[in-house]
């Protein structure tokens, strides 16, 4: 009898224990909905994710395209590899476009054309560091900014050469690449004035390289980004000078896809405006505390004036911003390719144009 009373209290306590498993699932049938649901709002969430086009995660990002350029001098590419600057202006108009130098997406390329027929399929919005090219704009249906920097054709001499202007070449040997389209050039302007170098040509940067620092060579012709950015690996690179005779000029520039007016104006706008804060003085540290000026071209640098603003659909302090953010063209000239850098180039053929130079802005209208 105590047997079964014991039995039936253990069976009493396990249909309680039953019974308060079946009456207490309120708590585990919440979390049951919420990861039911969490689940099932994630996967929505998930498939729309996926139903969204490539361009909608780069909508607040600039894709710009830069161009490193082979090691090699690949005979098409002739400049140097000029991707600090091309980096800050890329900066400089995600800062107008976007707000922020670093909403920005930087993508590498080894060559101009593979650079402009990604603008072309919408892979970058930009590229930057290129140079206009009429058979190039039509394939790639692309459209060219104004300059942010002039290159140009020069040479390259040791300084005990004694080779001070063109004339002085003559006798010398002149090493250029072969088949670049700078061979033609060089000897064709030489032979005009009357010139005549002991002509040797190469078919590899790096040969010719070493036959400069070794001094085989007494005088070497090439883009001056070129030979700048080949002077900076000479091991003895102070000796080494750039003429100030110049044989053809080639503007490097921003593309952009054709037929997108906004974007285009807006990196116009952009490099105008860094070239007018430096005519205008207005630095990285003062852009922001300038004072109100009555000088209009201050009030539409500066953002006062909303014409340019309102055109873009702009704040009307996007200016400012970029020059706070970024400086004027001539504080990033001088931190990227300019004296104290590895380029070492003088401004030159990219001074603003009211000393000397050829770099000159769009009206701020």
């Amino acid at each position: 009898m105590r047997k079964k009373v014991r039995k039936n209290f253990f069976f009493e306590k396990k249909k309680q224990k039953t019974f308060v498993r079946c009456r207490g699932p309120s708590i585990s049938a919440r979390q049951k909905e919420q990861k039911f649901f969490g689940s099932f709002f994630q996967k929505r969430t998930f498939f729309l994710f996926l139903a969204l086009p490539a361009t909608s995660f780069a909508a607040e990002h600039l894709r710009c395209g830069v161009i490193t350029e082979p090691l090699d001098w690949n005979k098409t590419d002739l400049h140097g590899s000029l991707v600090p600057l091309a980096v800050e202006i890329c900066k400089a108009i995600a800062t107008a476009r976007y707000g922020a130098p670093d909403r920005l997406d930087v993508q590498s390329f080894d060559s101009e054309g593979d650079a402009l027929d990604a603008v072309h399929a919408g892979r970058v919005d930009i590229a930057a560091g290129v140079t206009p090219d009429f058979g190039q704009a039509q394939r790639s249906r692309v459209q060219f900014s104004l300059p942010f920097f002039h290159d140009a054709q020069g040479f390259l001499v040791h300084r005990a050469e004694g080779i001070h202007t063109l004339g002085d070449i003559t006798g010398h040997k002149l090493c250029y690449i072969e088949g670049a389209d700078n061979d033609p050039t060089v000897l064709t302007a030489l032979a005009t004035r009357g010139i005549k170098p002991l002509p040797f040509g190469f078919q590899e940067e790096g040969e010719m390289d070493a036959a400069i620092m070794d001094r085989h060579c007494q005088v070497t012709s090439a883009y001056l980004s070129k030979l700048a950015e080949a002077r900076a690996t000479f091991r003895n690179h102070a000796e080494y000078v750039l003429l100030p005779d110049l044989l053809a000029l080639a503007p490097v520039t921003v593309a952009t896809k054709a037929g997108d007016l906004r974007l285009s104006g807006i990196v116009n706008a952009t490099i105008s405006v860094l070239l007018q804060a430096e005519f205008l003085g207005v630095t990285q540290a003062s852009a922001e505390k300038y004072p109100h000026s009555e000088d209009p071209r201050l009030q539409r640098l500066l953002g006062e004036d909303f014409a340019m603003a309102t055109a873009f659909d702009l704040p009307h302090d996007w200016s400012r911003h970029v020059i706070s953010l970024v400086g004027n063209y001539g504080e990033i000239y001088s931190r990227t390719v300019g004296p104290g850098t590895s380029f070492d180039l003088q401004r030159g053929l990219n001074a603003l144009w009211n000393k000397g130079g050829l770099m000159a802005p769009l009206p701020l209208h």
